[in-house]
């Protein structure tokens, strides 16, 4: 359901950050657009779907010390989904369901389970009220954890390396957004692709990012740098960290983008 405000519906968005690529920064995309948010007032929860669990980590979270996580939303006798979110003590109005790797082990059994897609979607449905905005950070990889986050999205944002494998690898990702879109969830769309990890003097990377540019909708390009993780150890995204650098700025903007078109 969406949020009514003095009269007002408020579309409240959940958004998948997918690419079935691995170490194209969808961690690094979904704690800083999520934290850019909250800065501006919005009400945003992250939804780590990756049994490497990095996005609980870069939040400074211990996945073993966590009561409940993601695992409890998706077995067959869950607990309800409120007791999974974690609001981070660091940052106002953001918060967390976390991973464990018990996740990569649930996977398996998700398979048997009727309308198995649809399970997180369910889920989320009982605190989407909450919030302003939902972000699933994704797995790397096209499994049953990605179809359930496609499944529970409004929109995708996918992160896409400037290199030539990342960039072919975009055609299988929107197969499979079209078939969710055809047979399990028609209101799903691609808000849009972060070029990431480009080197501006590499030429290989240029003629990439103009290629993609001809067949998506760019929203931002982030540069290779180590500003992206220097605050990954005390819980805390560049967007926050370090506001004055390139990367923070660009990942704000990318947030402003979508704020201003969720509306």
């Amino acid at each position: 359901m969406d949020k009514i405000t003095r009269g007002v519906i408020i579309l409240v968005k959940t958004i998948a950050i997918a690419n079935q690529k691995g170490g194209v920064t969808k961690t690094t995309a979904t704690f800083n657009i999520a934290a850019a948010m909250a800065e501006q007032g919005k009400k945003v929860l992250m939804v780590d779907l990756d049994s490497q669990a990095s996005l609980t980590i870069s939040a400074g979270l211990e996945p073993l010390d966590m009561e409940y996580t993601v695992c409890d939303l998706l077995k067959k006798r869950r607990v309800e989904t409120a007791k999974c979110v974690y609001k981070l003590e660091n940052i106002k109005n953001l918060s967390i369901i976390p991973s464990i790797i018990d996740l990569a082990a649930l996977e398996m059994e998700l398979q048997g389970r009727t309308s198995r897609e649809k399970i997180l979607s369910r889920s989320l449905k009982e605190i989407k009220d909450d919030y302003d905005y939902i972000i699933i950070d994704c797995p790397p990889q096209l499994s049953i954890l990605t179809l359930n986050a496609l499944a529970a999205c409004d929109y995708v944002i996918i992160p896409c390396k400037t290199d030539y494998l990342s960039y072919r690898g975009l055609e299988q990702l929107n197969e499979t957004i079209k078939d969710v879109q055809d047979l399990v969830n028609p209101a799903i769309s691609v808000k849009g692709v972060i070029a990431t990890l480009y080197e501006k003097n590499v030429k290989d990377h240029n003629e990439i990012l103009d290629m993609l540019a001809k067949q998506y909708r760019i929203i931002g390009t982030t540069k290779k740098t180590a500003e992206a993780t220097k605050g990954v150890y005390d819980g805390m995204p560049v967007v926050l960290k370090n506001k004055r650098t390139d990367i923070a700025k660009e990942y704000m903007n990318i947030a402003k983008i979508i704020m201003k078109e969720g509306n």
